[in-house]
């Protein structure tokens, strides 16, 4: 391996620990070796960081189109499942509804809406750090549901992803916030949304 070589991979690791995104290459067999030293010596913690970085990886040559990612993303979604990261569209939620246009046949109305793909490691990273229950009202869902309420809740993102319209680099402590269906209602009752402490303000003042 020349210089050149060595210092993209020192860089790609430091990335993946840092959970940025990389865009210099590494083959899929030092990628999968990097993620399992990580998972081995750092723990779920910072593999969830280099899921992430890798995320962005994808994304970014994907985008690009200039390069074949189907291997990393076997490697991507591997890792995923051993982090229990789903990576399913079970957390896509609509940000925007437009309920303006209506065709004026019965009650019947066409509900236009954008859809923005939540991160499904940046909302693992979050439920890590919070917790897997309400951060405005404290609700649990395991608690009140059994089994069928383990691992379920909403994750606000603090910066509505409509207001944007592109991708941003995400923090999710600071960026994202595990909140209840009913709670995460409220922090949309107004546009642009409530802040996620002043509804818990609200509540607490009711």
């Amino acid at each position: 391996m020349n210089r050149n070589s060595a210092v993209d991979y020192i860089y790609n690791y430091r990335s993946l620990i840092q959970g940025k995104r990389f865009t210099r290459t590494t083959n899929a067999e030092a990628t999968r070796y990097y993620l399992e030293m990580i998972l081995k010596e750092d723990g779920r913690d910072k593999l969830l960081n280099a899921l992430s970085s890798l995320r962005q990886h994808i994304d970014y040559y994907e985008t690009v189109g200039n390069a074949n990612v189907v291997k990393r993303k076997k490697i991507y979604e591997e890792f995923s499942r051993l982090a229990q990261v789903s990576t399913n569209d079970d957390y896509i939620f609509p940000d925007e509804v437009d309920e303006s246009k209506e065709l004026r046949e019965g009650k019947v109305r066409s509900v236009y809406v954008n859809i923005y793909e939540r991160n499904p490691v940046a909302r693992a990273q979050c439920i890590e750090h919070y917790g897997c229950y309400c951060f405005i009202c404290g609700f649990d869902f395991l608690s009140a549901y059994g089994e069928i309420g383990r691992d379920f809740i909403h994750v606000h993102h603090e910066l509505e992803l409509s207001s944007i319209g592109e991708e941003y680099v995400i923090d999710p402590v600071r960026d994202l916030k595990p909140v209840c269906p009913n709670c995460h209602a409220m922090i949309h009752r107004r546009k642009p949304a409530f802040g996620v402490d002043e509804v818990k303000e609200r509540l607490a003042k009711s």
